[in-house]
């Protein structure tokens, strides 16, 4: 068949389905809504493994979250006292305390509400924390209880109207107390464990503990290990030191919690995956309904043309003639099925993103949704066209 003659028949085929408008619209609604549900879940997938990643991306797969458990009301006694002990574990790269808790930050005509970390001056290297001006504080202010403090880039967004302010040597007030500025950390996203880096203001652990959050500050730290291999090995000396020098029987419950980010993290993608095979799933499933749909339609389609067929056949067309008709028509009906559910979806997209939900267009999506409502399309448009171009003209004249 040349080129000329393959046109040819697409327009009698497009025609042959124009014919029947309204009922060639309701046969591609399930490739419609496949193609969009493929492409939106997509999306979706991609947005949710984003966010986990920012989330976590100031955590180390060896990073081991040590707090207080919700309790019945018993007092936890993690303290900074458990920093040395920790310490001394083999297996402990680093250990760094975080006494956190919300206060009123103010600076000239500006007060906003923000998270207070007090920690240690390892806390910079451990988080990977990035200045876009000045710098961390050091041991020595720590030491001498120095009321100094660091910005996070929403902190200082929210007091000065700029993430990169040049206020270095200004003061800010802290609850009731001044503090001197002495960095801005660049703009991070996610979190450090239960610290968000963007919206917490960092000072000297003993500066936050006296003048600032006392008693009324949350109590955590995180230990690395020294290896994702001794990870293990790390959390379970962790929960003997603590056992014991909090005087934990063997009986008694555990005023502590180790959590292991590592495996936090890969349990949240590994949900957000399934989550997302799942919902694919039903989008595979509602293709494949729309297949079901285009093969019914098509079979309808060839009975009420059977003595069409039979004059053509008649007249000299072959069998593979009308075979190629009929699959133009299910390719038209999937192309257009393909490019609404496009369209639909991609008015979606934008709605959620409206909504601030999380999701990110994945180009990829597209040539998966075209390869699988194809696929689908054809698969099931076959059968009908195969029946089509096997009638005997003879028969099919005398059809009624």
């Amino acid at each position: 068949m040349t080129v000329k003659f393959l046109f040819q028949l697409f327009i009698l085929s497009w025609q042959s389905l124009r014919a029947n408008l309204f009922r060639s619209f309701l046969t591609t609604l399930g490739i419609i809504i496949g193609t969009t549900t493929i492409i939106i879940v997509v999306a979706l997938g991609e947005g949710a493994k984003r966010d986990i990643e920012a989330q976590y991306s100031n955590m180390s797969v060896t990073t081991i979250l040590v707090n207080a458990p919700a309790t019945d009301g018993s007092p936890s006694k993690l303290s900074i006292d458990d920093i040395p002990l920790v310490k001394e574990i083999p297996t402990v790269a680093e250990a760094v305390p975080m006494l956190t808790g919300k206060v009123n930050i103010a600076a000239g005509d500006n007060t906003t509400n923000f998270s207070v970390v007090g920690t240690y001056a390892d806390f910079a290297e451990v988080a990977n924390l990035e200045f876009v001006s000045g710098a961390f504080f050091t041991q020595e202010d720590e030491d001498n209880h120095n009321k100094q403090a660091i910005l996070g880039a929403t902190v200082a967004e929210e007091l000065y109207g700029s993430k990169t302010p040049d206020v270095i040597g200004e003061t800010v007030i802290l609850g009731k107390r001044e503090f001197e500025i002495i960095g801005i950390a660049k703009y991070r996203g996610g979190a450090f464990g239960p610290v968000t880096i963007d919206e917490s203001v960092f000072t000297p652990y003993s500066s936050a503990y006296r003048y600032v959050l006392g008693k009324n500050g949350k109590f955590s730290f995180n230990v690395n290990a020294s290896s994702v291999e001794t990870l293990p090995a790390t959390m379970d000396a962790l929960a003997v030191v603590l056992r014991e020098a909090h005087n934990i029987g063997p009986s008694d419950t555990e005023d502590f919690r180790l959590r292991d980010m590592g495996a936090t993290v890969a349990s949240a993608q590994s949900s957000s995956a399934t989550m997302a095979f799942l919902l694919g799933s039903v989008g595979f499933i509602v293709l494949l309904v729309g297949g079901i749909g285009i093969m019914n339609i098509m079979y309808v389609t060839v009975s009420e043309r059977t003595k069409e067929i039979g004059v053509r056949k008649a007249i000299g067309a072959k069998d593979v003639y009308i075979l190629t008709q009929f699959l133009f028509e299910a390719f038209i009906l999937t192309a257009v099925g393909f490019v609404l559910g496009t369209i639909i979806a991609v008015g979606f997209y934008y709605l959620l993103l409206s909504f601030d939900l999380k999701i990110v267009f994945v180009w990829w999506s597209l040539p998966l949704s075209f390869v699988i409502t194809f696929a689908v399309g054809m698969f099931f448009g076959y059968a009908p066209a195969k029946q089509a171009a096997s009638l005997n003209p003879i028969d099919a004249l005398r059809y009624e």
